[in-house]
């Protein structure tokens, strides 16, 4: 047996234990919105004095459109863990006892929404629901990632965390690392799905792994940050 069918058959019974199991699925999660980190999103220099200094007419239409996306989003998620000796590469779990796989998404609602800004020609508010989108799916992922530790307290005691990371970060393979997720959790159940570029639809959804255990780098996921030259993007975590 060659080493891809190893790890189909290896995936399969990871997948099969989760369906035998209940699924995790989150729903109409409440999330808050901060005006700070759209204006971070929206300006080229991402320093507290460009925020301080933004246009107050600029303020106003972002709390006045977040109130209206905020009627547009529905987040939800989904997730799980498995035992991370059966996964791959192994340089990024061979050290993880448990990782967990979480898909979550702010739904289409609002992509739609912005869209249709867009194709009307009302460029700034298009530009700014964008921003707020963008955001409000960060916010999601850091929601369910602070929800899967409160579940996890018990059994993660006297063991570390990683940081929450995603296919396409921290040499995980983009398309590799979103055909492993999505294979293990059926993200229908959420309303997402994959594309054949293995991006995901909505837009506006994010795809991330914790690995657990007593000796896993807890720094996984910020190291990416640290070496990265995009030194404004409003993501950096360092």
């Amino acid at each position: 047996m060659g080493a891809v069918e190893l790890a189909q058959n290896s995936l399969f019974e990871l997948k099969r234990n989760f369906e035998e199991k209940k699924v995790k699925i989150l729903k109409n999660l409440v999330i808050k919105l901060d005006t700070n980190e759209i204006l971070r999103l929206l300006q080229s220099k991402n320093s507290e004095d460009n925020i301080r200094k933004a246009p107050q007419a600029l303020v106003d239409d972002i709390k006045r459109m977040t109130d209206e996306a905020l009627l547009l989003i529905q987040s939800r998620a989904i997730y799980d863990s498995f035992e991370s000796k059966e996964l791959e590469p192994k340089f990024l779990f061979n050290k993880s006892e448990i990782t967990v796989f979480a898909i979550c998404t702010i739904g289409k609602k609002l992509e739609t929404h912005t869209r249709e800004h867009l194709q009307k020609g009302e460029l700034a508010k298009g530009v700014i629901l964008n921003a707020i989108a963008s955001h409000a799916a960060e916010q999601t992922a850091e929601h369910v990632n602070q929800t899967i530790l409160n579940e996890l307290s018990m059994e993660i005691q006297g063991k570390d965390t990683t940081c929450r990371f995603s296919p396409g970060y921290c040499q995980w393979e983009l398309g590799k690392g979103q055909k492993t997720i999505f294979e293990l959790l059926d993200s229908s159940k959420i309303g997402v799905s994959l594309t054949s570029s293995m991006m995901m639809n909505p837009v506006k959804s994010v795809s991330f792994a914790i690995n657990i255990g007593k000796e896993v780098d807890k720094e996984l996921g910020l190291r990416d940050c640290e070496n990265c030259d995009m030194f404004n993007c409003a993501y950096r975590r360092i």
